[in-house]
C-alpha cells in the first residue's frame, strides 16, 4: 500500500481519492516494493516488480473508497465464456479484512459522483468475486479471486473495488492495532476467453492433515453452473461448491468433474491422515505417604499428563535401579482425551535402600502395539530407614532390630516379597528386638516396621 493520486496508464482512477502504485524502483518509504507506506506494509510483487494498492474499507461507516480502471484490448463477445481473475494480499498495517473484493465488468466507463461524494462508493453488481464472498485476511500470500463470466457483450471496461456500501460489507479483525481500514496490494488482473484456454477442473493440492484436523479441496473459483464431487467410494458428495472442508478419519481421495462452456474435465485430490504422535506434556514424580489399615507406607506417586491420545490401549508404569534396565510395576488404562492425566503409587519398595536413586519412565502402548517412551526421570527414595538400626549386618544366626521410636509391628520379608516372620508388640516399650535367623535361607530379606507413631521403614538384612 502507498500513498499517490496517479496510477500506471493504461489504468486509472473513477473517483477523487488517493491511490497507491508501488515499484521497487521507487526510493519513497510509501511507495516501495517491497516496503510501501512508511515501511509499516511488506510484500513483494506476485510477478514483475510493481503492484497497486487499494481502500476497500477505509473506517467502517465513513462509505470511502478507492477504485482503478482500465480499458480492455477487446470487448466481451454475447454468450461467450470467460475466465476472469486478480490476485489480493492484504495490507500488514490494516486493522481489517473484508469481503466484497471484487472486479465489475461493463460496457460504458463509471465514475464515482465526485461532486456529491468526492471519496464515496461506485454501487454496483460486480460480477466477478470468490465463491461465497469470504472475508478475505491474508497478510503473507497472494490469494487468487477467480470466477467464470459468460458475457453479456460488449463490455470494454473492468474495474477493481468495493461496489458495497459499509453496511453492506463484512469485516473481521486481523490484527488488534494497525490502520482502522481494509487495504490491499492488487496484482496479475486477467480477462481470459476460455475458448482459447479451456479451464481444467481444480480440486486443490495434495494435503497431509492429522486426526481430528480438516482439509480445505478444490478452489474459490465463482460461477462453475455445472459441478460434481465424489468420494473414494463413487459416491457423490456435493454438487455446488467448487471447493469445501473436508473431516476424514484416513486417508483418502476426492474427485471433481465440471462442464464449463462445454469443456468437461476432472481433478483428483489426496488427502493423507496421519497420526499424530501421544505427547506427555508433565511428567513427575514424588516421595508421598498414605496410612493404609492404620499403618503408614512410604511410596513414591507418578502424575503424568498427556495430549493427543488416539487409539492408545494404555500405560505401563516401569522402574529401574541404574536408569537403564526397567521392570514393569503398574498399568493404567488411556483415556484418549484431548487432554488426560494420570497417577501411579509405587508401594512396592521393601527392597530400595534409604537414599538410593530410583528411576521411572511411562510407555504408551497402542492398540495396534506401538511404543511411546516419555523421558526418564529419577528421584531418591527417602524413608526413615535412619531411626532404625539392624547389627549385625552380614547376619548368620542373631540379628538385633532396634529403633528410637518403639517397635509395634515387624515383617521380615524374602526377595520374592513373601512373609517369613511377623511381630507385633501392643504395649508399644518395645525398643529392640533380638531374632534367630539360623534357619533362614541365605540370601537378601528386607526388614519391614511400623513404630509407635505409625512410621513405616524399610531396610535390607543379608543372611550368611
Amino acid at each position: 500500500m502507498s500513498v499517490q493520486s496517479t496510477c500506471p496508464p493504461p489504468w486509472y482512477i473513477p473517483t477523487n481519492y488517493v491511490t497507491g502504485y508501488c515499484n521497487a524502483c521507487s526510493t519513497s518509504p510509501d511507495l516501495g516494493v517491497p516496503y510501501n507506506r512508511g515501511l509499516a506494509d511488506y510484500q513483494y510483487a506476485r510477478t514483475g516488480d510493481a503492484y497497486i494498492g487499494i481502500y476497500l474499507l477505509n473506517g467502517p461507516g465513513l462509505n470511502r473508497r478507492n477504485y482503478y480502471q482500465v480499458k480492455l484490448k477487446d470487448s466481451l463477445r454475447t454468450g461467450h465464456c470467460y475466465y476472469t481473475e486478480f490476485f489480493v494480499s492484504s495490507g500488514n498495517d490494516m486493522k481489517f479484512g473484508c469481503n466484497n473484493v471484487e472486479m465489475l465488468l461493463t460496457k460504458t466507463t463509471v465514475y464515482v459522483d465526485t461532486v456529491a461524494h468526492p471519496y464515496g462508493v461506485l454501487v454496483a453488481n460486480a460480477q466477478i468475486y470468490n465463491y461465497g464472498n469470504p472475508i478475505l485476511k491474508d497478510t503473507q500470500n497472494w490469494v487468487k479471486v477467480s470466477a467464470v463470466y459468460v458475457a453479456q457483450g460488449g463490455e470494454q471496461y473492468l474495474s477493481l473495488g468495493n461496489f458495497k456500501k459499509d453496511a453492506q460489507t463484512s469485516y473481521g479483525q486481523q490484527q488488534t492495532g494497525g490502520y482502522q481500514g481494509a487495504g490491499y496490494e492488487i496484482d496479475d488482473v486477467s480477462v481470459i476467453p476460455l475458448d482459447s484456454m479451456p479451464l481444467q477442473a481444480d480440486a486443490g493440492r495434495d494435503t497431509t492433515i492429522n486426526v481430528g484436523d480438516s482439509a480445505f479441496i478444490g478452489s474459490l473459483t465463482n460461477g462453475i453452473a455445472n459441478i460434481a464431487w465424489y468420494n473414494a467410494a463413487g459416491q457423490k458428495i456435493d454438487s455446488v461448491q467448487p471447493g469445501f472442508y473436508v473431516h476424514p478419519t484416513t486417508s483418502t481421495f476426492y474427485v471433481v468433474e465440471q462442464t464449463v462452456c462445454g469443456y468437461y474435465s476432472r481433478d483428483t485430490v489426496n488427502v493423507i491422515v496421519g497420526t499424530v504422535p501421544l505427547k506427555f506434556l508433565k511428567y513427575e514424580l514424588r516421595n508421598t505417604s498414605e496410612t493404609r489399615n492404620g499403618i503408614n507406607e512410604q511410596q513414591v506417586t507418578s502424575n503424568w499428563f498427556t495430549t493427543n491420545e488416539i487409539n492408545v490401549s494404555h500405560f505401563y508404569v516401569q522402574r529401574s535401579s541404574n536408569g537403564k534396565d526397567f521392570t514393569i510395576i503398574g498399568k493404567e488404562q488411556a483415556k484418549n482425551q484431548a487432554l488426560n492425566n494420570y497417577s501411579y503409587e509405587d508401594s512396592s519398595l521393601q527392597f530400595i535402600v534409604y537414599g538410593s536413586i530410583v528411576y521411572y519412565r511411562i510407555v504408551s502402548v497402542d492398540k495396534d502395539g506401538k511404543l511411546s517412551y516419555s523421558e526418564v526421570k529419577n528421584i531418591e527414595y527417602r524413608t526413615r530407614n535412619n531411626e532404625l538400626r539392624i547389627f549385625p549386618n552380614p547376619a548368620k544366626d542373631i540379628v538385633n532390630i532396634e529403633c528410637k521410636e518403639g517397635m509395634k509391628e515387624v515383617k521380615i520379608i524374602d526377595c520374592l516379597g513373601r512373609e517369613i516372620s511377623h511381630f507385633i508388640r501392643n504395649d508399644g516399650n518395645t525398643y529392640r528386638l533380638s531374632l534367630n535367623i539360623n534357619h533362614y535361607d541365605k540370601g537378601l530379606y528386607v526388614v519391614k516396621l511400623i513404630d509407635n507413631n505409625n512410621n513405616t521403614t524399610v531396610k535390607k538384612l543379608v543372611k550368611q
